[in-house]
């Protein structure tokens, strides 16, 4: 790495990750290695930034080759700054859990051989931030829609639409074209309180996880499955709240105007719109040594439910992790 005084730097890291389904038929469910190249520059209050990816994928072989991740410009000045590009925006208190959190899409093509930092994907975004020392505005703006990237085709992570069917299409996906009314915009709010963290955001987006409505072909065809993606918007809540060892941590949202996929045997009277509210509270517990163990618990309740929607009333996740890191923390241990 250049020197911490030259305003131009240039870094990077090489690592390789391989796996191996343990049932049969004992095939390589990943097998990449991947080249992360990171260059910036600073000049006065201006922060350039650029990252690349050289990937070679030999289970997913379209996937090899090189390609851009972030290139942005930030600008900091004495109470308000702005960042301009390509660019991966973090909201909210959950970990690896999309409640607030829904700004920059996801790359699911091999989404349980990840890192969730390299699942979540950049956007082509504007942000301006007003700060002082106790609160932080930022205002957001996304001029193109992206999606969610999901796995098909001979992938081994590919998705199964066919549901015991035999005659299952996809279609191609009903995405918002490129205008002004298209455009997602929000803001997010913080305060730095002595002991504890607030957060309250509103944003207008879009579902970026595509959900699919149903067409039958000609009279004893197959069924068509459309991915389409709607408006939708939320307004949210989160805190962060420090007590000795432990740091509590919680947030919500309130999602208006959702679109669900109906249930196939209702599927004739297309996508479901409800409200839903998520929400998840979280407890870390940092017990020295450099151990830490996290919990989580989080839930995704639709309202007004029905049996015309394909998804439960509630989805209910918990997670726990423990980790440790070893050899003046160079080496982490975690499950």
């Amino acid at each position: 790495m250049a020197q911490s005084d030259n305003p131009f730097q240039v870094r990077g890291f090489l690592d390789t990750y391989h796996a191996v389904r343990v049932g049969e038929p004992n095939d390589f469910m990943a097998s990449r290695s991947r080249f992360r190249g990171e260059f910036q520059k600073i000049n006065g209050n201006s922060y350039f930034f650029v990252s690349l990816n050289a990937m070679h994928n030999r289970v997913v072989p379209e996937l090899t080759g090189i390609h851009l991740r972030e290139a942005y410009m930030e600008y900091t000045g004495q109470k308000w700054g702005f960042k301009a590009g390509r660019q991966i925006i973090i909201w909210g208190q959950a970990d690896g859990m999309k409640i607030t959190d829904v700004i920059s899409p996801m790359d699911l093509t091999e989404f349980l051989a990840q890192d969730y930092d390299d699942i979540r994907m950049p956007v082509n975004a504007l942000s301006i931030t007003r700060f002082t020392d106790v609160w932080q505005l930022e205002l957001v703006c996304v001029p193109l829609f992206q999606s969610y990237i999901l796995p098909g085709g001979d992938n081994p992570w590919a998705l199964d639409f066919s549901g015991g069917m035999d005659s299952v299409q996809v279609a191609p996906a009903r995405e918002p074209g490129m205008s002004l009314r298209n455009m997602e915009y929000g803001g997010k709010l913080a305060f730095y309180l002595p002991g504890i963290d607030l957060e309250f955001s509103a944003l207008h987006t879009w579902n970026k996880m595509p959900v699919y409505s149903y067409q039958m072909e000609e009279p004893g065809g197959g069924l068509i499955l459309v991915p389409e993606h709607h408006r939708m918007g939320f307004v949210g809540f989160g805190f962060s709240k420090s007590l000795s060892a432990f740091i509590i941590r919680g947030e919500s949202a309130f999602y208006f105007n959702r679109k669900f996929s109906p249930a196939i045997s209702f599927m004739e009277c297309g996508l479901q719109e409800r409200n839903s509210i998520n929400y998840l509270l979280g407890l870390d517990w940092y017990p020295g040594g450099e151990w830490t163990v996290s919990c989580q618990f989080s839930d995704e309740w639709i309202l007004k439910h029905s049996d015309m929607i394909q998804v439960s009333e509630h989805r209910l996740i918990s997670t726990l992790g423990v980790s440790k890191k070893l050899f003046h923390s160079n080496l982490k241990l975690s499950c």
